[in-house]
C-alpha cells in the first residue's frame, strides 16, 4: 500500500452482483429483507461509516426502490419485535410523528403505535405487491409473543394487523395453539408466516394446518389470488440447541462450527421435502443464517439452489456482499448436494435424527426446547420496550 494513502482513504468493496446473480441462477429462490423497511436506509449509512465505497452502497440502495427495473430486488420483508425496535431507536423522528399524529389512539393503547409501525413497512412494499401480481411484496408483522398459547388473543391481533394493508403477512408462533390459528387464518385467506419455528417436525405440522385451512377456504369460495403462506426455519438458533450439546457431551463427541452449519442445511432440505410430500400451498423460509466456518458463508452456498425464501438481516447482507462466492472461473458457487460424510456424522446423533424426521418431535418437546424458550423470551422483551415507547 502506498504509505502516502491514509487508512481512512482506503475504501472497502461490496459485491452486490453475487446476490443478484444467485436470483438469476435460481428463479425459485426469493430473497427478503429481514428488518423493518424503514431501517434499510440506516443500514446503508452504517456501511458507508464502516468504509465501504459509496458507489457499491448506492447499488444496493436501489434494491428497495423502483428506480431500475420497475420492481424491488427484495421479494418481501420480515420483521419481528427486535427488528422493529431497532428501527424505532434509529428513527426518533418517526416515533415523534406517530405520537403527535395518533395521540388519541395511543391514549387508548400502545398497540396502535405498533400497528402503525407495521403499516409503514407494508406501505413501502405495497406498489411492489401490485406490480408483481400480488405474489411478492409481502411484509410480515408479528402478534404479541407474550401470548403464544392464547388462541383467541392471537386471532384477534392477527385480524387487526391484517387490516393494515393488502400485503400484510401475519407472523404467528408455531406453538400448538399458534398452528391452529394459522389454520384458521388460512381458511379466511389471510397470509401467514409461522415464526418461532425451527425444525422439520414443526414445519410439517404447520404445512398440514395450512393445507387444511386452504382446502376449507376453497370450499367456502375464498379468493386466494393475493395470498401467500411461508414457514420460517430459524436454523441458526436450532443449530446451537442445548439438547444437541448435551447429547454430544454424553457421547464424548465434539461439535464443530461446520457441523452446525451442515445440520441447518440438512434440516432445510428435509423441510422442503416434507412440504412437497404434504402437498401444502406454502413455502419454506429460512432465517437466522450464520457466517462460517472461517471466511465461508456455508449457509448461503448450501441454500442458494433450493426453492425457498431466504430472509437476510443487515449482517447477512453484509456477509453475502463481502464473502467471495465465486469459483476460479468466476461463477457463483452453489452446493447441489451435502457431503455424505458430513451427513453420516450428523445422523449419529439422536437429536439430529429427531429434528429432521417430520414426526420426530412432539409439539410439547418443541415447546420445552431451549431454542423455543429463548426465542419467545427475546421477542417478548423487545415488544415490552416498544410498549414503553408508545405508552403515553
Amino acid at each position: 500500500m502506498d504509505p502516502s494513502i491514509s487508512k481512512a482513504e482506503v475504501k472497502l468493496r461490496l459485491d452486490p452482483t453475487q446476490l443478484e446473480e444467485l436470483k438469476k441462477l435460481n428463479p425459485e429462490l426469493e430473497i427478503w429483507w429481514d428488518g423493518h423497511p424503514g431501517y434499510f436506509r440506516k443500514f446503508q449509512q452504517e456501511l458507508i461509516e464502516k468504509g465501504y465505497l459509496k458507489e457499491d452502497v448506492d447499488r444496493i440502495r436501489k434494491w428497495m426502490s423502483h428506480i431500475e427495473g420497475g420492481t424491488f430486488f427484495f421479494d418481501g420483508c420480515t420483521t419481528n419485535p427486535p427488528l422493529n425496535l431497532a428501527f424505532l431507536r434509529s428513527s426518533p423522528e418517526v416515533v415523534q410523528l406517530i405520537k403527535e399524529r395518533y395521540a388519541n389512539l395511543l391514549k387508548k393503547s400502545w398497540w396502535y403505535g405498533y400497528w402503525i409501525v407495521g403499516k409503514l413497512g407494508m406501505d413501502k412494499f405495497l406498489s411492489n405487491y401490485y406490480r408483481r401480481g400480488r405474489r411478492y411484496g409481502f411484509v410480515c408483522m408479528q402478534v404479541d409473543p407474550h401470548y403464544p398459547h392464547d388462541t383467541e388473543v392471537m386471532k384477534l391481533q392477527a385480524l387487526e394487523l391484517a387490516r393494515a394493508a393488502p400485503n400484510a403477512m401475519i407472523k404467528i408462533p408455531a406453538t400448538k395453539e399458534g398452528i391452529e390459528v394459522i389454520r384458521y387464518l388460512t381458511s379466511l385467506g389471510i397470509s401467514t408466516n409461522a415464526t418461532s419455528c425451527f425444525c422439520v417436525p414443526q414445519v410439517a405440522m404447520v404445512a398440514q394446518a395450512v393445507k387444511e385451512g386452504y382446502e376449507e377456504g376453497v370450499q367456502k369460495g375464498v379468493d386466494y389470488s393475493g395470498w401467500r403462506s411461508v414457514i420460517t426455519m430459524m436454523i441458526g438458533r436450532w443449530e446451537v440447541s442445548d439438547e444437541w450439546d448435551a447429547e454430544a457431551k454424553s457421547m464424548g463427541e465434539t461439535i464443530t462450527e461446520e457441523d452446525r452449519r451442515y445440520f441447518g442445511l440438512l434440516m432445510v432440505r428435509k423441510a422442503v421435502e416434507a412440504v412437497r410430500n404434504i402437498n401444502s400451498p406454502t413455502k419454506v423460509l429460512v432465517c437466522s443464517t450464520r457466517k462460517g466456518p472461517g471466511d465461508r458463508y456455508l449457509h448461503l452456498e448450501g441454500l442458494a439452489g433450493l426453492p425457498i425464501v431466504i430472509t437476510m438481516n443487515k449482517e447477512a447482507i453484509e456477509w453475502a456482499l463481502t464473502t467471495p462466492m465465486r469459483d476460479d472461473s468466476g461463477k457463483i458457487k452453489i452446493m447441489k448436494d451435502l457431503p455424505q460424510e458430513k451427513v453420516n456424522k450428523l445422523l449419529r446423533f439422536k437429536w439430529i435424527r429427531k429434528s429432521i424426521d417430520p414426526k420426530g418431535l412432539t409439539i410439547e418437546e418443541i415447546h420445552a426446547s431451549s431454542a423455543q424458550r429463548k426465542n419467545l423470551k427475546e421477542f417478548a422483551g423487545a415488544l415490552e420496550e416498544i410498549q414503553k415507547i408508545f405508552t403515553l
